[in-house]
């Protein structure tokens, strides 16, 4: 005599259901997550800007600064 190994049979559709429930969870997951990710590179899109500005204007007064006195000069001299 020859044993079958067991099986499980699923009813389809209580099976399809359950598969349409944890997609809808999943797409809500992986939506969530994509916000959360979108907020934190907002953030540090943010802050780099402000690091970013900061520099320039530390330059742009630093050559204005140095042009100023040479400036006068030359319409001192004229």
């Amino acid at each position: 005599m020859v044993e079958t190994p067991p099986s499980v049979i699923t009813p389809s559709k209580e099976y399809k259901e359950l598969q349409e429930k944890l997609d809808k969870i999943d797409e809500m997951v992986d939506n969530t997550n994509a916000e959360i990710m979108q907020r934190l590179g907002k953030k540090a899109g943010r802050d780099i800007g402000i690091v970013y500005g900061f520099i320039i204007g530390l330059i742009i007064v630093l050559l204005v600064e140095k042009l100023i006195p040479k400036i006068l000069l030359f319409i001192h001299m004229q």
